[in-house]
């Protein structure tokens, strides 16, 4: 394999579809987003991605057999919204700005002339280091000022993110733009390496923008989990922390 492919599973037209991105990145949150709206309305995958940027190895599946580094492009439809979801997710990005620009190329051009795409959302993580492990917000950056208003009404935070939007999620919707249409990046307020809190913040936000209801429920026992685990190794933490220094009879401690 020698160039970036897309092999379409079927010829479906598809109706005003937006896209929504959801690769490993800070936090995994593109990806727990894309692969939560995935199961949670039983998208069907339409496409498949394969690339000789990603890592070259394979799979081991659960089944026993083997399979190729991939994005996957899946299609939600349903009845409450008139747009059709195009879901990309996949195993890895590439890591050198080659790849990225070869396979995040390739994307856009598929969803602009192949299924006819009209907007494009992608999915990351932010680390801000001021915000509420609890509460995480949800960043935005566009690719036109016309579209920050409606954004900020539905929750997203705008002109506090600041430096480099590493990989697809800041790629895709510029390369969008030069193929005329609109994008967003959103990127959730990420704390973990596996952030389902941040990623349920996202996903809350597009409810509102999709004008679609997204349950989360699974999600809350996975940011239950973690927070036990964190919980736990704080506990872990404190217990093997040394005693305070005693007060000396001037009232100070010791070692300060």
């Amino acid at each position: 394999m020698k160039d970036t492919i897309i092999i379409k599973n079927a010829n479906i037209k598809l109706n005003d579809p937006i896209l929504i991105v959801g690769l490993p990145g800070i936090g995994n949150v593109g990806k727990i987003v894309a692969a939560h709206l995935k199961k949670e309305f039983n998208a069907k995958r339409i496409a498949t991605l394969y690339s000789p940027h990603l890592p070259n190895q394979v799979l081991m599946t659960k089944k026993g057999t083997i399979r190729m580094m991939s994005n996957k492009f899946y299609l939600i439809r349903t009845k409450n919204i008139k747009n059709d979801i195009v879901i990309l997710t996949g195993d890895f990005q590439p890591m050198s700005p080659e790849g990225q620009y070869d396979i995040n190329e390739r994307i856009t051009e598929f969803f602009v002339n192949e299924l006819n795409g009209k907007f494009i959302y992608t999915i990351g993580g932010y680390i801000s280091n001021a915000g509420d492990m609890k509460k995480p917000r949800v960043f935005g950056n566009v690719t036109n000022t016309a579209l920050i208003k409606e954004l900020k009404d539905k929750g997203v935070v705008f002109g506090e993110s600041k430096g480099f939007i590493w990989g697809a999620a800041g790629m895709i919707p510029v390369f969008g733009k030069r193929h005329g249409i609109e994008g967003a990046c959103l990127m959730g307020e990420a704390f973990v390496d596996y952030d389902a809190q941040a990623a349920k913040s996202v996903i809350n936000i597009l409810s509102e923008i999709l004008n679609l209801k997204i349950k989360t429920d699974e999600l809350d026992v996975i940011i239950k989990k973690v927070a036990d685990k964190i919980n736990k190794m704080e506990g872990k933490m404190n217990n093997q922390m040394p005693p305070l220094p005693q007060e000396s009879d001037h009232g100070m401690p010791y070692i300060r």
